[in-house]
């Protein structure tokens, strides 16, 4: 089953993410400010003593500098409850006196469609991330370090690399089973022209560039940036 969209929307609206998560967590005062919804805490998916944790009640998203798991309201319920999607939904809507909305066959495919790219997004952002610590992301490492961003912050902006390879990025999704055309639709190959004398091979979008992927409110990779050295 799939929902309508606006559904989840409206569902997090009405959920605070912070009374969510403050049913597992110990909220560190010194460091939140609950007037602003700016709440740390321990992380509740590792083990440690200082509050890395870190949850936006206004934008209901939630962060950990330490693991950097990362989700709003339903993939906290989803991680800590063990139960999946929908079932997370349901228990967040109960809280919330919301209906679940008959199905949407028309949204739901148009939903899966979305919830499918981002899941390639993802899988280019790990592999980006990787490229920037490998021998190739040499030159991309010292153009960041000249431009004094930590690796904490590389960390939490997700900065990766596009080493400068016809089909590195394409042939490692396609190594993973990703299809060819979801890898266009994401926008991370270009599939050239039919034209005589040119290969119909796709290729990668970003070569040779910084990585920083955009995300939505909810956590969802939705685009890259790319940026030239």
């Amino acid at each position: 089953m799939s929902l309508p969209p606006g559904f989840i929307d409206e569902l997090r609206t009405r959920v605070s993410l912070s009374s969510v998560v403050g049913r597992k967590v110990t909220w560190d005062m010194r460091k939140s400010n609950m007037g602003k919804g700016d709440m740390w805490a321990p992380c509740p998916f590792h083990q440690e003593k200082s509050a890395s944790f870190h949850v936006d009640d206004r934008k209901g998203f939630y962060y950990c500098f330490g693991c950097h798991a990362k989700g709003d309201a339903v993939s906290f319920i989803k991680e800590t409850e063990n139960v999946g999607f929908l079932e997370a939904v349901e228990i967040l809507a109960r809280e919330a006196g919301m209906p679940i909305p008959a199905r949407d066959p028309q949204a739901a495919q148009k939903a899966d469609r979305r919830t499918q790219l981002s899941q390639v997004l993802d899988e280019a952002i790990k592999w980006f991330r990787l490229q920037l610590r490998a021998t190739a992301g040499a030159a991309a490492r010292d153009y960041i370090a000249k431009r004094r961003i930590s690796e904490g912050g590389q960390d939490r902006f997700e900065i990766g690399f596009a080493p400068d390879q016809r089909q590195g990025l394409f042939a490692a999704l396609a190594a993973k089973g990703i299809a060819p055309e979801l890898i266009i639709d994401a926008g991370l190959a270009i599939k050239p022209d039919d034209e005589p004398g040119k290969s119909s091979q796709a290729y990668d979008r970003f070569r040779g560039r910084i990585i920083f992927p955009i995300r939505d409110v909810r956590g969802r990779a939705i685009s890259l940036g790319g940026r030239a050295m």
